[in-house]
């Protein structure tokens, strides 16, 4: 084997270490389990994780959403701690039986137990059926009141993008690794 063979070779393994790793992601991604899900409301709901990680908060019905002066807290039932939401950039559509959502919110925990969710001011709630901010502009909000509230598992953002560059480099470099290595292109130039 020549040099260059080998070299093509290489590429090829490291993009199939790649490739496993984007598919244990997308795999992790498919699995992640929904935790709770209600209403649009001010009533505090009690929830309770069965484990320590991290997690998504979207609102079902909608593809995009403006929150106004509405506030989230999520604290523990017990220790009355205090769980620093952060809003997810971007706001990832979702899709679930036919039905869309947003994440808004992410958040990880340290310990599993009962947590409590309150709402304020949701009436400043507006949410459009539609993700392009020109025609929102001009059409008029939908009925927030339909909306719905889920939790679950979620992956970061470095997570998510990291998936997606490693399958597309991965993919890329395996069919022209293996290829170039096997059939020896450079040399018969």
């Amino acid at each position: 084997m020549s040099n260059t063979q080998l070299l093509f070779l290489g590429l090829g393994l490291i993009s199939i270490l790649l490739l496993y790793y984007s598919i244990i992601i997308f795999i992790k991604a498919y699995r992640c389990k929904q935790i709770a899900e209600f209403a649009l409301d001010t009533q505090a709901h009690d929830i309770i994780f069965n484990a320590a990680g991290f997690y998504k908060i979207s609102f079902i019905g909608c593809r995009h959403i403006k929150i106004g002066s509405t506030t989230i807290n999520l604290f523990h039932s017990q220790t009355n701690e205090s769980i620093p939401l952060k809003v997810s950039f971007p706001n990832v559509v979702t899709r679930s039986n036919g039905v869309y959502g947003v994440e808004y919110w992410s958040f990880k925990i340290s310990q599993p137990g009962t947590y409590t969710l309150k709402m304020e001011h949701i009436t400043d709630v507006k949410s459009y059926q539609s993700q392009l901010l020109i025609k929102n502009l001009f059409s008029k909000p939908t009925n927030s009141q339909f909306l719905k509230i889920r939790i679950k598992e979620g992956l970061t953002i470095l997570e998510r993008i990291s998936s997606i560059v490693g399958l597309v480099l991965g993919v890329n470099g395996l069919a022209s690794g293996i290829m170039i290595g096997i059939f020896n292109l450079f040399d018969q130039v």
